[in-house]
């Protein structure tokens, strides 16, 4: 049996608890049984979890996604992106349904080895954030020259999408409270407070040729006021907005295990920051959503099984 969060109705975070499900006895080809060491939690789980965003799930409901670990057991032809073998014992970062949980079944093809300098809290909260920064960034491709708008610049996404953005030559304003723009700063970006009154506010800053908002359709609507065409602007939770600004939601081809490695590759060797914000037990992982569905500080809300 594996230990996992678990719900039987939609709700707030208070729904989770921990309970036995069975462990999966023989993987069907493909697939890579991975022993959980860090599971890092998104918005999109909690949306599922409360009913907001729809599922068709049989309850009881197993939760999460982002994951690193230890291979546990490898299925038939499952290999890497780069077509190398799997091996029970690798170390990997990645995707599987259900990752909040001492064990979990995922594809191989959502896996990708992780190296040594990367600490696993931080591997194991990096696919969804990190690869949704990735398609952000190449739904609007970005370079020297340009000034992108990032809305939401310390949340996952937007502190992966702004230093990308930056290391493509681009000049980057980035958007969030005040307590948090030293941050930006030391990461090359330009801070400007969110809130009411934004597009004046950047109106000393000079043009803006691109955006991309992780967070709502503040950035989007700035954007709109200075003239920045919507095939120049991307979101990832604007919902309506998309129609009103002409903006594109991120493109998903770009959400690969490849792109992951790549990403681990920059986290290694110091050209890319992606902090934790808090780690908590497995026991706790009511109180883990309670604090990501909060005010936390920059980066990652991780449970550790």
């Amino acid at each position: 049996m594996t230990r996992a969060a678990l719900y039987d109705t939609t709700g707030g975070p208070d729904v989770l608890y921990v309970g036995d499900v069975a462990d999966t006895d023989e993987l069907p080809a493909g697939k890579v049984a991975v022993r959980v060491h860090a599971a890092g939690l998104n918005p999109f789980d909690g949306k599922v979890r409360s009913g907001f965003i729809p599922s068709q799930a049989a309850f009881p409901r197993r939760i999460g996604g982002d994951l690193a670990g230890t291979v546990d057991a490898v299925g038939d032809g499952a290999v890497y992106w780069d077509g190398t073998a799997i091996e029970v014992g690798d170390e990997v970062a990645g995707r599987g349904n259900g990752a909040v949980a001492e064990r979990v079944v995922a594809s191989a093809a959502e896996l990708t080895r992780r190296p040594a300098e990367v600490p696993v809290e931080v591997a194991g909260g990096l696919w969804v954030a990190g690869l949704t920064a990735v398609s952000c960034v190449v739904t609007v491709t970005v370079g020297a020259g340009d000034t992108v708008l990032i809305g939401g610049a310390t949340g996952g996404v937007g502190l992966v999408a702004a230093q990308l953005a930056v290391a493509a030559g681009a000049r980057v304003i980035g958007t969030a409270s005040e307590r948090n723009h030293d941050l930006l700063r030391s990461l090359g970006v330009e801070p400007v407070a969110y809130g009411a009154g934004l597009a004046d506010r950047l109106a000393s800053l000079g043009p803006v040729t691109a955006v991309i908002d992780t967070h709502g359709r503040e950035a989007l609507d700035a954007g709109v006021a200075f003239g920045v065409p919507g095939d120049r602007m991307v979101a990832i939770a604007a919902y309506g907005a998309y129609e009103e600004t002409g903006a594109h939601e991120a493109e998903r081809a770009a959400r690969t295990a490849a792109n992951l490695a790549d990403l681990l590759d920059r986290i290694a060797t110091g050209q890319l920051t992606f902090p934790v914000a808090a780690t908590y037990p497995l026991e706790d992982v009511a109180a883990a959503f309670a604090a990501l569905e909060g005010s936390h500080a920059p980066g990652k809300i991780v449970v550790t099984p």
